[in-house]
Order: C-alpha cells, then structure tokens, then sequence
C-alpha cells in the first residue's frame, strides 16, 4: 500500500491560523469577520469560489489576487502557531511499520512546505513531498490534476486499489477517485461532518483511525 497524504488540515493542525490569515486578507476588501464554524461551513475549491460566498458577491480577479497574496502573507508569517495534529505522527509511524511507503501532497507552496516538514522532523517517512510550484499552478486550483502528477512519479505500474489517500476535504476524495485510489476523510480540518459525509466514503475522527482504514486493520 502507498498512501499519500494531505498537510493543511490533516497531518497539520492550522484551522486556527488559516482562519485568523483569511480575516486578514477579508479586512483588505471590508469583508465579513468569520470564526471556525463559519470557515468550515463556507470553505470550498476553487478557493476563489470560497471568498464569493464569504462576501456575498462574484470577487473581481484583482481582489481575488489581492486576498490571495494577504492570506499567505500572514499565514507564513505565523506559521510558527500551528504545530502537527496530535495523533500524526503515531500515525505515520504505524503506516512504516507496516511496510507501507508515505508520501506527501499539498497546495500549500512547494518552498515553505518542505522547510516545514523538516523542521517538525518527520520528512525521512515520506518518500516524496510535492507542494505547490510551477508556472500557473494556484493554491485555489483543485487537487485532481497535481494528484495524479504527483503519483506518476511514484507508483507508475501499482494498481490503483494499492494507492490511499488521507486527506480533510472533498476535494480530497474527489481527487483519489480520479485515480482511483482508496480515500478516506479526516474530521478535524476545513470542513464540517456532515459534508465529508456527504461524499460517500470513510470519515473518520482521528488519523489513527484513518490509517487503520486504508490499512484494512478496521472495517
């Protein structure tokens, strides 16, 4: 089994911090102030589509830049408040042990992600880690697309039934059934119950468990 990972929101513990940095960028545009409970009920990909709903109006693409560009301006100014989910890296212990291989995928940029990751000391499980780079490539695009770039450089003969996907959204699943990988969904990021249920595949309440699922330890 090669699983693949998501970061924001599922081995990274930022709900908070993500909220506080699109506050930031919403203030910009005399946005609404939004909590928790307000990101996860609204929070969606495109990311543009996200912040059309937040202010109640389709955001011109100079204000789509400009949150953009604020958001990760303070995001990456605070990563420091933001620390690993608390089961994490049990969890990513337990998949080595099994013989399993890890990788990593995130829309988060590429050059912060993977300072990041060594810094929290838990780059040597992944066999490989793609953030976001390259020319036009967006943090607000869905994740299909770089799915599917990131396993070709990974598990090019393996069937698809041997690729997992642990991640906090829809976009999650809808990208591993793309591919035709196994998903199963965290409920602890950018989303609430009741829309990751929605999706029709395994929800689970802490990344030991979804590790056990895509594992087939648990039915």
């Amino acid at each position: 089994m090669h699983l693949v990972w998501d970061w924001n929101g599922t081995l990274f513990d930022d709900l908070e911090l993500v909220v506080a940095s699109v506050n930031v960028g919403l203030a910009t545009v005399n946005g609404p102030v939004i909590d928790a409970d307000g990101y996860r009920t609204h929070y969606t990909r495109p990311v543009k589509l996200f912040y059309d709903r937040l202010i109640g109006r389709e955001i011109t693409g100079e204000e789509w830049s400009l949150l953009d560009s604020r958001f990760h301006e303070a995001y990456i100014g605070a990563l420091d408040s933001a620390s690993l989910t608390l089961d994490a890296r049990l969890a990513l212990e337990k998949v080595a042990a099994g013989g399993h291989t890890q990788s990593l995928l995130s829309m988060f940029p590429h050059e912060h992600l993977v300072p990041l990751v060594e810094r929290l000391e838990i780059g040597q499980y992944f066999d490989r880690i793609d953030g976001l780079q390259g020319h036009g490539a967006s943090p607000g695009d869905l994740k299909a697309t770089y799915l599917a770039r990131h396993l070709e450089f990974l598990t090019r003969d393996d069937p698809p039934g041997t690729v997992a996907v642990i991640g906090d959204t829809p976009d999650d699943a809808t990208a591993a059934l793309a591919v035709g990988a196994r998903v199963v969904l965290y409920d602890g990021g950018s989303h609430h119950r009741t829309a990751l249920d929605e999706m029709g595949v395994p929800v689970v309440t802490t990344l030991l468990e979804g590790v056990d699922k895509v594992l087939g330890l648990e039915p």
